[in-house]
């Protein structure tokens, strides 16, 4: 393994937004859930699917001032809003962020901090970003530093639904809309290598020379597998190769990043920044952790600070509409997915979102996240399916 510097943790104070030092005294906790939207077409990827729908909570916070934050919340996780988050938020007035985020953080330990309780804090954390940027009344990437509301875009999607023409078809589209980079899913548990790069190969014959093309396993390989593909795939010249083995295989991991000639992605199933310095030193060359899945955006923020010391290349995906703010505080050459089975359908439930052209997102310049919902063309349309109110007792 390779030595890596001290100074590779998640505990680097330069790296602290605003947010720590400003008190809340939340009064206030609404949550809404949408009725499923169906896909036009159900998607597969190489472990999972068909995914057929999509299903959006959201949770609003309000303070005593009267400021509010509002973003996405897992829907499986609405028990442990119920049952965990909600007393702590409600019971604690005039903390600082510090200090409430201490107490969420350790409220989740018997859940552990690696899998949906982590997950469901990280977005808790970004509604409080939310609250704190619109209480300040500035776009919530400037209140973290950012300097461009512009964010470069890559297209993903080619679902190993897709049949060999399709995919290229796909392809070939979003290149015309002016994406640089585009990710097409591949393999499953019981493809071959040779079918494996039949598919990759007709997608990169097609695309321009300056095109980027990454590829995703979604960890549906072996070790000996994925070592035999990345060789094999040496001279196509591939951005990156997703997630191939089993994320939590660093020792295979490691294996498969020292003799492999494309870059190796991983992070986006990660929920903890304190994983990714053992995936620096395993050898992983893209960085992938999801804003919003890992614990806090100051945890994610430090990955893709590590990720820069390090000269790695840094990509961010999930919801990208809403996560658009935090890839615009990092700037530079970072890339954002726009997963189009999934993104498009997000929009549409917003009033207020990012636009999308020729590559780029661009965040409005309007004070929050960036993105907000239409609940009252919902409302009108009876789409709201789920809500529930807590109150803070002494209003």
């Amino acid at each position: 393994m390779k030595n890596i510097e001290p100074s590779a943790t998640v505990t680097l104070p330069t790296l602290e937004t605003p947010i720590h030092r400003e008190q809340f005294d939340i009064q206030l906790v609404e949550m809404r859930c949408v009725a499923p939207i169906e896909f036009a077409r159900p998607f597969y990827d190489a472990t999972m699917g068909p995914f057929t729908s999509y299903r959006a909570c959201f949770v609003r916070l309000t303070d005593r001032s009267g400021a509010w934050g509002e973003c996405e919340f897992p829907a499986t996780a609405t028990d442990l809003l119920r049952h965990v988050f909600v007393s702590l938020l409600l019971e604690t007035p005039k903390n600082t962020y510090e200090e409430l985020y201490r107490k969420l953080y350790w409220g989740i330990r018997n859940e552990g901090f690696r899998g949906g309780a982590a997950l469901a804090l990280g977005h808790l954390d970004r509604i409080f970003h939310d609250l704190a940027a619109r209480r300040k009344g500035v776009p919530l990437f400037r209140y973290l530093g950012g300097r461009s509301p512009r964010v470069r875009a890559y297209a993903s999607g080619g679902g190993i639904h897709l049949t060999g023409s399709e995919l290229v078809d796909e392809c070939l589209a979003w290149e015309a809309q002016g994406y640089t980079t585009i990710k097409i899913k591949f393999g499953s548990l019981t493809t071959t290598v040779k079918e494996d790069l039949v598919r990759i190969t007709s997608v990169r014959e097609a695309l321009r020379s300056e095109t980027q093309l990454a590829i995703d396993a979604n960890q549906s390989m072996s070790l000996p597998k994925a070592q035999k593909l990345s060789q094999a795939l040496g001279s196509l010249d591939i951005a990156w190769l997703e997630e191939p083995i089993h994320s939590a295989a660093l020792h295979e991991i490691e294996a498969l990043c020292a003799h492999s000639p494309i870059p190796i992605s991983y992070g986006e199933s990660e929920r903890s920044a304190l994983v990714f310095p053992s995936l620096v030193r395993a050898g992983v060359k893209h960085m992938q952790p999801i804003a919003g899945h890992i614990s806090s955006l100051h945890e994610w923020l430090s990955v893709a600070n590590l990720a820069r010391r390090h000269e790695l290349t840094f990509s961010g995906g999930g919801t990208s509409h809403i996560n658009a703010s935090a890839l615009a505080v990092v700037g530079g050459e970072a890339l954002l997915e726009y997963l189009e089975p999934v993104v498009g359908v997000m929009a549409s439930l917003l009033r207020v979102g990012p636009t999308v052209q020729d590559g780029y997102f661009t965040v409005p310049e309007v004070p929050g996240i960036g993105a907000e919902v239409d609940w009252e063309r919902l409302e009108k349309k009876k789409q709201i399916v789920d809500r529930a109110v807590w109150k803070n007792d002494d209003q």
